[in-house]
């Protein structure tokens, strides 16, 4: 892929007003849009819709492609599980945008979309209404990030289930060295300590039988001898 080193700064105003130009309404409504909800869901859906506006505008100006307000959410279809997918399975960003997009697809765009009007946009604007008429109401806001963060993870644990085999190994594996680790030397050293003894009990029993033996002969000749003797 062929780069440019430098900055055109009249190339990237240029390229701008041309598009604003040719496409006015979607471009100003769309960001109106994506600020509103953006505002509205205290930025929850801020990574989703602007993500979903630069894409817009990226086919726009690199393939050509015109704009539609539905472009605004195609962030939203990569976007929506990215974050719990990375930390959860452990995976890298793009396969959690691919497994993303597949799962939104797959569940179906509009019910995702509505589900997060009803967790976001719509307990805001009903939190700003009632505050005006009741200003103590205003507190009821810090309720919000709980309420919201955990009915995404509901919808992700329903939509993803238990992590997958390998990563449930993986995880047995990495937690069996933490716990060799914060063992340290000692239990190292008890080990061995084990071992050693273990091959030092068949050694310590043959002396004690070859010791046995000795006496065993020793009281035995004289006997004999003087059973030799006598005859």
């Amino acid at each position: 892929m062929v780069t440019n080193p430098t900055m055109n700064f009249q190339a990237y105003l240029g390229d701008t007003y041309r598009i604003i130009k040719e496409e006015p309404l979607i471009l100003i409504l769309g960001g109106l849009v994506v600020q509103l909800l953006t505002l509205l869901s205290m930025g929850i859906l801020a990574g989703p819709f602007l993500g979903g506006y630069f894409l817009l505008i990226i086919y726009f100006l690199r393939d050509n492609k015109k704009p539609t307000f539905n472009d605004i959410f195609l962030g939203l279809q990569q976007w929506l599980y990215v974050l719990p997918l990375m930390v959860d399975r452990k995976i890298s960003f793009s396969e959690a945008m691919r497994v993303s997009m597949n799962k939104v697809n797959e569940t179906g765009f509009l019910m995702h979309f509505v589900f997060l009007l009803l967790i976001s946009v719509i307990p805001m604007m009903l939190l700003n209404f009632l505050s005006a008429m009741i200003p103590f109401l205003i507190v009821l806001k810090i309720l919000l990030p709980p309420f919201q963060a955990g009915c995404l993870a509901s919808l992700y644990i329903d939509k993803f289930g238990l992590p997958e085999p390998d990563n449930l190994s993986q995880k047995d594996e990495e937690t069996a060295d933490a716990t060799a680790e914060a063992s340290g030397p000692g239990v190292a050293g008890e080990a061995e300590q084990t071992a050693s003894v273990a091959e030092d009990q068949p050694a310590a029993t043959e002396a004690a039988d070859e010791s046995g033996s000795d006496e065993k002969t020793k009281n035995h000749s004289p006997e004999s001898e003087n059973g030799q003797e006598q005859k």
